[in-house]
Order: C-alpha cells, then structure tokens, then sequence
C-alpha cells in the first residue's frame, strides 16, 4: 500500500479537499504532522500551513529550517491512513487518546477537517435531503 498521507497531502496543497470545495481562510497557522512507529519513535513529519484559505506542504530536510509550528497532531501510520481513506474518524480518535494534539486544537480541526475525508458511504444531511427531493 502506497503513503496515503502524503497523497492527501500533494491533494490538499493543490487546492483539493474530498470534504469541502475550498479551504477556510481561518484559522491560520501551521500544524506538523508526526508520523510514528508503534513505539512512539517519529519516523516521518510535515509541516502544514493553513493561510487566506490555501495549504502549503513541506517536508522537513537538512537544508531548511524547521518552522515553529502552532500545533502538533502525532499519530502512528496506520490510524493516519485509516482517517484519510475515511474508515475513521477525527474526533472519536482524539477523545480515544489514539491521536495527540499539542497546541492549538482549533488549527487542528480545521486541517483535519479538509484533508480527512468522512465515511465513504457518508453524506452530508443537506445533500441527502436534496437527493430525497429531487427523486
């Protein structure tokens, strides 16, 4: 299985989201998302900032300088892919502790918000109640 991550990540900074037609332009800020092993050892992180509704992706290396971020989200592999193909969801993995945010909770959910993507037998109620309408 290819990183699903970093596809939702190139998706997003292009300016797609699965979840909404365009990013908000608040909360700005950036969010690093560390990616772990099951022993809690980070083995890959990026840097995501949220700013006038449009994303830009970063990988950190040697040469640049790692930029201070507002909030951390950390979790392992697995759970990160499981949000993206939307098998999960943010809010119950948080209150489960099987995610961790550090810093500004709100600049998290936003991000979750437009790069995980929901159930995919999911809709949102004021599509049902168009699609019920219109047949």
């Amino acid at each position: 299985m290819g990183d699903q991550l970093a596809d939702a990540l190139q998706m997003l900074e292009r300016g797609k989201s699965r979840t909404v037609k365009s990013i908000p332009p608040e909360p700005t800020g950036t969010v690093r998302l560390d990616v772990t092993e099951s022993a809690g050892t980070v083995v890959k992180q990026w840097f995501v900032t949220l700013e006038s509704g449009t994303a830009r992706v970063r990988r950190p290396n040697s040469e640049t300088p790692r930029p201070e971020p507002d909030a951390v989200l950390r979790t392992d592999n697995e759970t990160f892919d499981r949000l993206v193909r939307g098998e999960e969801r943010f809010v119950p993995l948080f209150f489960r502790n099987a995610l961790v945010i550090e810093g500004h909770l709100g600049l998290v959910h936003m991000l979750a918000t437009v790069l995980f993507a929901g159930p995919p037998t999911g809709h949102h109620p004021r599509d049902f109640v168009h699609e019920e309408a219109g047949s």
